[in-house]
């Protein structure tokens, strides 16, 4: 089968696709934009020959790169099209697809409310994208959502005759640097991982674990592990140098961590504290709840590195994940728990090994198992 798979920035989140597919049978091209390239490299290396590159420069406009792939796509005479990641110009993709006749399209949908919410508008880009979205569902038949508690509330917004699928955002491969249970005695080092914007998680509960932390005398370092969302993250940044008790709380104010480092900060970190906010609004002023209408990419760190995690009581996860899962509901409830399972060496590897459990459920082959009618060849 001759696969085309595009994405723009999710770059971590197209990975597993493209394992997905990578069946040794299969041939991949792969369209993506030039910073997504530069982190594939680090995802693929090595491997990167295995697959065709189509690559947005920065030069290129968005609707030449658009019309790129209609013309890869009919030139390569590829059967189904892949399209991970779709934020911007929804008109011309549904344009372009119309005349993709022959052609299997596969769209993820990342915010589900954002896709199907029309917001009164005298704008008139708002009204062109409210336009453009409703023309790409209609041009397309078959969607994913990257976690199972997303299915149901999609399902209610698509015809019967749609098919939706689960891909996630991660696979769980063997990591090389993947602590065994019994090495890792204690918590010492909590990574938050996700690009520091305040509309997605709640720093100041981050930050007020921080205080709790120091005050105990604990050493437990924490991790903001993600890029600065400049618009929405600085005030974080400035609370944290405010503070006098964020010592041992690391951040980056670059826009991007590169895969490297952010592979080798979630390897070494003990747990990972998941501060959603959970009912919130991202883009175009809709609102969207986390675990519903659309998922949080912490989950799939915390799937590729088999980890044990915090989350808030409200935020649905999918069942795989439940039994490590630790929930609170105040960050009085967090300190209390790391206090108890440092008394407790035993119920904390078990916690370890129940993560680890939790995430052979993503393996390459339990994702293709799950989505036979797309992978029914790989």
């Amino acid at each position: 089968m001759r696969v085309g798979i595009f994405e723009t920035t999710h770059f971590e989140g197209a990975y597993p696709v493209i394992k997905c597919f990578d069946n040794g049978a299969n041939e991949i091209t792969i369209f993506c934009y030039e910073e997504s390239y530069r982190q594939f490299q680090h995802l693929f290396e090595g491997q990167m020959e295995k697959f065709s590159w189509v690559v947005k420069s920065q030069q290129d406009s968005k609707y030449k790169f658009i019309y790129r792939i209609y013309k890869e796509t009919k030139s390569r005479k590829l059967d189904l099209l892949y399209l991970n990641t779709i934020s911007d110009n929804f008109i011309f993709y549904a344009w372009i697809l119309r005349f993709l006749k022959g052609v299997r399209v596969v769209l993820t949908i990342h915010s589900i409310n954002n896709f199907f919410w029309k917001l009164p508008s005298l704008n008139l880009r708002a009204v062109v994208r409210s336009v453009g979205k409703k023309q790409l569902i209609k041009q397309v038949n078959e969607f994913n959502v990257v976690a199972i508690t997303l299915v149901g509330y999609l399902r209610t917004k698509l015809a019967a005759s749609k098919t939706i699928y689960t891909v996630p955002g991660a696979v769980y491969e063997q990591r090389k640097r993947e602590l065994k249970p019994s090495e890792n005695k204690k918590i010492s080092r909590i990574v938050v991982p996700g690009v520091i914007d305040a509309r997605r998680r709640n720093y100041q509960d981050v930050l007020k674990l921080a205080e709790l932390i120091n005050k105990t005398g604990m050493r437990i370092s924490i991790t903001l592990l993600g890029g600065l969302n400049k618009e929405f993250g600085s005030g974080i940044i400035e609370s944290i140098k405010n503070s006098p008790h964020t010592a041992d709380l690391k951040y980056y104010t670059a826009p991007v961590v590169d895969q490297p480092e952010f592979d080798r900060e979630m390897d070494d970190a003990d747990i990972v504290l998941l501060p959603a906010t959970v009912q919130t609004y991202i883009l175009d002023g809709i609102y969207e709840e986390y675990g519903v209408t659309q998922s949080t990419g912490t989950l799939f760190d915390i799937v590729k590195h088999a980890k044990p995690f915090f989350a808030p009581r409200n935020l649905r996860v999918d069942p795989f994940l439940e039994k490590s899962c630790l929930r609170y509901d105040s960050v009085d409830e967090i300190l209390e728990i790391i206090q108890a399972l440092e008394e407790s060496p035993d119920v904390w590897q078990d916690l370890q090994q129940k993560a680890k459990i939790a995430s052979t459920h993503y393996t390459i082959e339990a994702v293709r198992k799950r989505n036979p009618g797309l992978f029914e060849n790989a």
